[in-house]
């Protein structure tokens, strides 16, 4: 069966402790288990010291058979940051500070190893952008049938992947591409109301909010969002935020929130395992074992 394992963001040490804390042991160079495959939720790059450490764990585990793994949106990141808009000039993702802040750590760790960093890159664009297995599904951000099913039309992981092609389809919002993959990677957000903003994790002012779509209750902003501003969390949920409680036929799992706290699980059809491991919290495994589900950390 499975072990889920959720957002790494180059946390080497932490990785490895985990993988033998599963009963996974490293031969030939590569981490393995004689009745297990590990599924890694994407987001292996940026923030920690070790990136380069946890793409080699990562990759070749997935080669060797051992693992699977999707994209996250930090990956699909790096490849439009790396990648020429052929259209418009300059990248796909500009080279902002902002943007260049959030993946400085990753380029500096790659800075002597540039064959390398081009391998890691053509790798991530044929990862997929979900799974679905024979007892759960995998997304990093949001599990969407709508954009599942656009994906699953339009996104090709093993031939062309994440092509110039694919990604002038989906960088600006008002192409048909653009929902299915945001959401997926990203999440579901909405606009909060004028003069309010939220504080993401990086310190940049939003005026948008991610969406807790996962949640058993959402009645009030405090309950639906995340990192809701204070003066709204007693009010009601914006008309058009979906308040139903999701469902699903197999256990969704995904990453991405910087949930904190002991790793609990809140509704079985939708199971985070983000628990910022790059904010000095917990790195999560979810195992599936004959349908039941444990969380290890």
């Amino acid at each position: 069966m499975y072990d889920i394992i959720g957002d790494i963001h180059g946390h080497g040490d932490e990785l490895e402790i985990l993988l033998q804390k599963l009963g996974y042991q490293r031969l030939n160079g590569v981490y393995q288990h004689p009745s297990r495959q590990a599924i890694f939720l994407g987001d292996f790059i940026d923030r920690g010291p070790n990136i380069r450490g946890v793409l080699h764990i990562v990759k070749d585990m997935v080669d060797s058979g051992f693992a699977q793994a999707i994209m996250g949106n930090h990956e699909f990141n790096a490849v439009c940051f790396a990648t020429k808009n052929k259209i418009e000039g300059g990248y796909f993702r500009e080279h902002s500070v902002e943007k260049i802040k959030q993946h400085l750590r990753t380029l500096e760790q790659f800075r002597p190893f540039p064959k390398e960093w081009d391998m890691f890159l053509t790798w991530f664009k044929h990862l997929p952008m979900f799974l679905e297995l024979d007892h759960c599904k995998m997304v990093h951000a949001y599990w969407n049938d709508d954009n599942i099913t656009w994906l699953k039309k339009n996104y090709r992981p093993t031939e062309e992947g994440l092509s110039h092609e694919f990604l002038a389809n989906c960088y600006q919002k008002e192409l048909p591409g653009f929902k299915p993959v945001e959401e997926s990677l990203k999440g579901p957000e909405h606009k909060l109301p004028e003069g309010q903003y939220m504080v993401d994790k990086e310190g940049i002012l939003r005026e948008e909010c991610r969406l807790r779509w996962w949640a058993t209750e959402k009645e009030t902003m405090g309950q639906g969002v995340m990192e809701c501003p204070e003066a709204l969390v007693d009010d009601p949920i914006p008309d058009g935020v979906d308040r139903s409680v999701f469902t699903s036929d197999r256990p969704v799992f995904f990453g991405h929130y910087w949930l904190s706290g002991i790793p609990e699980i809140v509704n079985e059809h939708a199971i985070c395992l983000d628990y910022s491991v790059a904010k000095g919290g917990r790195l999560v495994a979810a195992r599936i074992t004959e349908g039941k589900i444990s969380l290890i950390y």
